[in-house]
């Protein structure tokens, strides 16, 4: 293993453990004092896995594992659908050895569940926009909303969906029938969780809570580590304090503290407009490139490890994108959206290279069309009937002989 393993994080300990033990001991959602920082799906699946086997953590990392090899297939059929069969098993063979998906499928992490969801509907998605048949929409719209009760990440991918759709369908009857059937079937999946919070907390809250400490984090390079946010946050908090920008008191509404979070985002932006405004470029810059390699450790020995294996998908990853489009591949559209979507959100909050795992087989999908192109180019063409029919002609003139 290049890392060693890992260590339960905040969010592990704070959201999904403690969340599942709660749920174990029958408190279940009705309780209060449910974390509601994270969507619940992911601490439902260590509830079971703990009602199940007891409460261990291998159990959870074992049944990750078998999630991450189903997704790997799932991915093969996605990239065989939209490339050829030769790409999937390609793709499906780099992600079988692909570290950094399988560090975090050992952890205590959302990320295994959240890709696997996130992978059936891009897959379904293809099939909706191949076969334009509502149930498929109806089912994207399912996976989708099961993914965002995973990670909150992909609860304005509706938006997306739209710019997805556009190529395929005509604007119409049939495109706002087929929007429609999506959208309905992702709101009543999610619907369940807002209407939980909304009755038990009295607090409005679609998804989870942790949007605004997210965006705030990515708001400076000071917060972009933990080491960093730790020592910077004190002093940042009192300066806007004296600006009469105060965090809402203990026991407020989850909301608030999110929404204070938010402003204090925009409070941070808005100052750096006001005093350095030209120092926006490079800092979106580093952001941008951050997204690709950076841990919120700020590990020198990681970040560089994941920047090294990963020079070796990046730039065939990009020529497959080119490619795709000049050998006019439609339904690459798709799962660019899905990476585009990833890399836009997360470069305006926070930039870290574990957000980005969910879209890396996207990534090493573009990557394996190159790669599979190249082969293509440099294979020699059968010529074993041809050398068949010489030998065949040979034979006739030496009996005539």
């Amino acid at each position: 293993m290049i890392f060693p393993p890992p260590d339960l994080d905040d969010s592990a300990r704070g959201a999904y453990l403690r969340g599942a033990h709660l749920l174990v001991e029958g408190k279940g959602f009705s309780d209060p004092s449910y974390p509601v920082g994270a969507p619940p799906l992911y601490a439902i699946f260590i509830s079971i896995c703990l009602s199940l086997f007891g409460d261990d953590q291998l159990s959870v990392k074992i049944f990750q594992a078998f999630v991450d090899s189903t997704m790997i297939i799932v991915v093969y059929y996605i990239i065989r659908e939209i490339f050829d069969t030769r790409t999937g098993f390609l793709s499906a063979a780099i992600l079988t050895i692909y570290p950094f998906s399988t560090y975090l499928t050992i952890s205590i992490a959302s990320e295994p569940l959240f890709t696997f969801f996130l992978s059936l509907f891009v897959l379904l998605t293809v099939y909706a926009v191949k076969f334009q048949k509502w149930q498929y929409y109806s089912a994207a719209g399912i996976l989708l909303g099961l993914a965002t009760l995973t990670r909150g990440t992909t609860q304005f991918f509706p938006l997306m969906f739209i710019i997805m759709l556009v190529p395929f369908t005509k604007l119409g009857k049939e495109f706002l029938l087929a929007y429609m059937a999506f959208c309905l079937s992702f709101a009543l999946v999610i619907l369940p969780w807002t209407l939980r919070n909304y009755v038990v907390l009295e607090d409005f809250i679609p998804v989870a809570t942790s949007g605004g400490i997210t965006f705030l984090q990515g708001s400076s390079e000071k917060f972009f580590t933990v080491e960093g946010k730790n020592r910077e946050w004190p002093a940042y908090f009192e300066a806007l304090r004296a600006k009469g920008i105060e965090a809402p008191p203990k026991g407020s509404k989850p909301s608030q503290t999110d929404k204070f979070n938010t402003r204090a985002t925009i409070e941070n932006y808005r100052s750096r407009l006001e005093n350095d405004p030209l120092s926006f470029v490079p800092f979106l810059g580093k952001k941008f490139f951050r997204l690709w390699y950076a841990t919120e450790s700020g590990d020198k020995y990681k970040d560089g490890i994941i920047l090294v294996v990963n020079l070796f998908i990046y730039p065939f990853a990009l020529a497959g994108l080119v490619l795709a489009w000049v050998e006019k591949r439609p339904f690459a559209w798709l799962p660019f959206c899905a990476l585009l979507y990833f890399v836009v959100l997360h470069w305006i909050s926070l930039p870290l290279f574990r957000y980005m795992i969910p879209v890396m087989p996207y990534v090493i999908g573009f990557a394996a069309f190159t790669f599979t192109t190249i082969f293509k180019r440099f294979e020699f063409p059968d010529t074993s009937t041809d050398k068949t029919f010489e030998r065949s002609a040979r034979y006739s003139v030496a009996v005539k002989d």
